[in-house]
């Protein structure tokens, strides 16, 4: 999305309520009070640490996805300071690399139990994890979402199993394994095995696209 002039991009105004807390405890979202959900690359997590706090008023350049309603921001307007800007991983600001918040990073394990409050989307608007009612953020890969769909209603319990972090902004739980209760876990990669798989493109079997 760094290609984009954010000056061009539709302007979402409001006030942070809470970050969102990626698997690595990183910053890649920004929920305001309104309950607008925002996505931000990761590798501006230092910089939105730095320029922003709950309560900070902000502007964001960005656009809406179709699914989720997410608004995936190329620019955040801090009311005080500069303008952060998405220039893509790799890019001058790796001098901001260190975190300037202490963290868990190995992260232990973990049994948490919650109601949703409200689902977490990525970029492109899949849902990518869950905020609970006590503010832990449980995260699972955005293809596991259909897979867990029973699960994944707001106001319903959530039991997940897995590696947890906590940093001065929040916890996150990477999950390993979710269900309504902890007696019925079911594993994120086993229900990942056993989704239909899409079939691959390409010639039927028995041609190999050639024509003679």
């Amino acid at each position: 999305m760094h290609w984009l002039d954010p000056d061009y991009l539709p302007k979402t105004t409001g006030t942070l309520d809470r970050f969102v807390l990626n698997p690595k405890a990183d910053i890649d979202g920004l929920l305001l009070t309104d309950g607008t959900e925002i996505h931000t690359p990761p590798h501006l997590s230092s910089e939105l640490l730095a320029a922003l706090a709950p309560g900070a008023k902000l502007t964001a350049h960005g656009v809406k996805t179709r699914d989720g309603g997410v608004i995936t921001a190329v620019a955040i307007d801090p009311d005080q300071g500069e303008r952060i800007v998405d220039n893509g991983p790799g890019h001058k600001h790796d001098k901001h690399k260190k975190p300037p918040h202490p963290t868990e990073k190995h992260g232990k394990s973990a049994l948490h139990r919650g109601a949703i409050q409200r689902l977490l989307h990525g970029p492109k608007g899949h849902a990518h994890g869950v905020m609970l009612d006590d503010g832990v953020v449980v995260r699972f890969p955005p293809h596991a979402a259909k897979s867990f769909a029973d699960l994944l209603v707001i106001d319903a319990p959530l039991s997940v199993h897995g590696v947890s972090r906590t940093t001065e902004h929040g916890t996150v739980i990477d999950a390993e394994a979710m269900g309504m209760e902890p007696s019925t876990l079911i594993e994120v990669a086993k229900r990942l095995e056993h989704a239909p798989k899409k079939p691959k493109k390409g010639p039927p079997p028995g041609e190999h696209g050639h024509h003679h």
